[in-house]
């Protein structure tokens, strides 16, 4: 039998080489249904990084909730350790300055600047990423001048200035650790993370402290996506709103803010609909070699019926049928994967002002499997039915043609 499978496919091959015009035609068809199989798995996987690195970078990871109290709050640290207790596994207050913040460099005056008054603990929330520097750390709130991470629009309006001063109702130099990449979020406009520290609290805060009157307090909280349970987690709160001295559980709101279950339904439903477009072009390639094949066998009648008179066994020239049905779809497969390799460069290179840094344009590794697998399941189905009608033909008959 080894014999017999080992002769078939020297068979094949031999029968590849001889008829190239025939294994280019039968190529045809696969090239264009396998490219448009990895096209699809690899839109699929640029498009589910680029919904991930955008949902992460402006709302938060999987799962971020927001959680806003509109009410005064006696006693901050207590509401910070029962979000804690709640299940956040990490937490970082979201707020903005009571005050309009102004951004002095030299002598120039940038207004109007969006602050955002945040803790260390947002880079463990949100996907941050970072031009220049770094993100901020628990030392620096420690730091005797106010911190700052800048975004780009108001990096290059600072530019290489080292007198830096911040103010709401008097200057105050600050230190700016980092450039964070503008998101959408930004909108274009110059932003800025302060870190809440004492050095920053008659900034972000003048005249009043943080759940004081007319404050409203909005913290960013991840928690495990196995317990990403709104109501739960609000309900939790609720029965320790005392401790913060609120006697109103309704001034208490916990929502999702991440969309990732949302982005992840949205892949699901696209992909489904790109497999359908890359299946209905597969088969038709598949019926390309089918029919291709049926002719083969016909035309060669004679041939395989000389192997017979020689002494080749049916299981040999099955083999050899269908392997060389199979050597011509991975042939194409090949082509097909070449072709979606440059393409994948191609769009990188002109993708790349408009993606984050953190997503290129590249072929995955399941595409390269799904791609050949699906080649070679294209050729094995597509000679069976040669192979057969190969076997029933009279030997006697296919000599005398």
């Amino acid at each position: 039998m080894l014999r017999s499978l080992i002769a078939g496919i020297v068979l094949a091959f031999a029968g590849s080489r001889a008829n190239v015009s025939r294994t280019i035609l039968s190529c045809a068809g696969i090239v264009v249904g396998i490219g448009a199989l990895i096209t699809v798995v690899t839109a699929g996987d640029t498009g589910e990084r680029f919904a991930t690195s955008y949902t992460e970078a402006n709302f938060g990871v999987a799962a971020t909730m927001q959680v806003d109290l509109m009410a005064e709050v006696s006693d901050v640290e207590a509401l910070e350790t029962d979000l804690r207790r709640a299940g956040g596994e990490a937490v970082s207050l979201v707020g903005f300055p009571s005050g309009s913040v102004v951004v002095r460099s030299g002598d120039q005056v940038i207004p109007d600047v969006d602050t955002t008054v945040v803790d260390a603990e947002l880079g463990d929330i949100r996907r941050l990423n970072m031009r220049e520097g770094r993100w901020f750390t628990e030392g620096d709130t420690a730091s005797l001048a106010p911190v700052l991470v800048v975004n780009e629009v108001l990096a290059d309006q600072i530019g290489d200035s080292a007198d830096i001063q911040i103010g709401t109702s008097e200057w105050r130099d600050v230190r700016i650790v980092g450039v964070v990449e503008g998101t959408a979020m930004d909108s274009g406009w110059s932003s800025a993370y302060l870190l809440r520290s004492p050095a920053s609290a008659d900034i972000a805060y003048p005249g009043t402290e943080l759940g004081g009157a007319g404050t409203q307090l909005t913290y960013a909280v991840r928690v495990d996506p196995g317990d990403a349970d709104e109501e739960a987690i609000r309900s939790r709160l609720a029965t320790a709103a005392w401790r913060w001295g609120v006697d109103d559980p309704e001034t208490l709101s916990v929502y999702r803010v991440d969309g990732a279950d949302e982005v992840e339904q949205l892949l699901f439903y696209l992909s489904l609909g790109l497999f359908g477009i890359a299946g209905v072009t597969l088969t038709t390639g598949l019926l390309g070699v089918l029919n291709v094949g049926l002719v083969t066998v016909r035309e060669r009648r004679r041939e395989l019926a000389t192997y017979r008179a020689l002494g080749a066994s049916r299981l040999t020239l099955f083999v050899a049928v269908v392997t060389e049905s199979v050597v011509v779809s991975l042939v194409a497969g090949v082509i097909a994967l070449a072709s979606c390799y440059g393409l994948a460069a191609a769009a990188d290179a002109l993708a790349t002002d408009f993606l984050p840094p953190d997503v290129a344009v590249y072929v995955p590794f399941q595409a390269v499997l799904v791609g050949l697998g699906s080649a070679a399941a294209v050729g094995l189905l597509a000679g069976v039915i040669p192979a057969w009608r190969a076997l029933r033909a009279s030997v006697v008959a296919g000599l005398r043609e």
